[in-house]
């Protein structure tokens, strides 16, 4: 009896996550479909030939100058 009803509960537990499943994923496929059907919206507003360059500013040297001196050196074979 205790088997029997351990795997009602087992089933009815697969059940209830499947058809959970089922509809978070319908939701974030609308979802995902409709950002992407926006994004290629804003690219397509763009004339065909124009460029546009995006670079990130430039922040600087990163080593002081009163870090040290760069070394040239040579590997010795011995």
């Amino acid at each position: 009896m205790a088997l029997v009803r351990f795997l009602l509960v087992v089933l009815i537990i697969y059940f209830v996550i499947r058809i959970f499943t089922r509809y978070v994923f319908r939701s974030w496929l609308k979802n995902a479909q409709s950002n992407f059907k926006n994004q290629e919206s804003q690219n397509s507003q763009k004339k065909e030939g124009d460029v546009t360059i995006n670079t990130k500013p430039n922040k600087g040297k990163k080593i002081d100058k009163d870090e040290g001196d760069y070394v040239d050196y040579e590997e010795i074979d011995e």
